[in-house]
């Protein structure tokens, strides 16, 4: 997870499924977890976690607040957030695995929101998740282009061939 410097990075984007991205957004979750290689060193409390919606439309399609950074394993998440978790408890055993006893990072969020259109992120995000820096926010197009305004002079008119007379 490359960035220029701390002062680029605004925050994290990881990618999630669909269903789960819907407990984050619109259900009231807010606790995310995660097993990651080592903690994310640029991550602060404030910093913006993006929900990269995995399976195919290469799309964020909303963001949340970081308020605060933690780590534990699958017992002492259970224990502390278990009604809060974007995962069930089922779903959370089936994603340990064997990492019963391994650390998670654990990010509790607030100012959680969709976008009204998702942002094109243009490639596939690895499951080890990206940084987001302040310039790679600001390139970020929305994913459906908006409908064509109006012009000036009123309202496009309807396509109509040329007639021509050959006599």
């Amino acid at each position: 997870m490359p960035a220029k410097n701390n002062g680029d990075v605004i925050g994290i984007i990881y990618p999630i499924l669909h269903d789960h991205c819907q407990r984050l957004l619109e259900d009231g979750k807010d606790v995310f977890v995660k097993f990651v290689p080592r903690r994310p060193s640029m991550l602060r409390p404030g910093s913006r976690l993006f929900f990269y919606e995995s399976g195919g439309k290469k799309q964020i399609v909303g963001e949340a607040k970081i308020i605060d950074l933690t780590d534990g394993t699958l017992e002492e998440v259970l224990r502390k957030f278990s009604d809060r978790l974007f995962l069930t408890r089922e779903e959370l055993e089936r994603y340990a695995g064997e990492r019963r006893t391994s650390k998670m990072l654990v990010c509790v969020v607030s100012d959680v929101k969709r976008y009204n259109t998702p942002l094109r992120f243009g490639r596939s995000l690895t499951m080890a998740g990206q940084y987001m820096t302040k310039k790679m926010r600001k390139s970020l197009r929305p994913a459906v282009r908006p409908a064509r305004p109006e012009t000036q002079t009123g309202p496009m008119r309807p396509f109509r061939p040329l007639e021509f007379s050959l006599c």
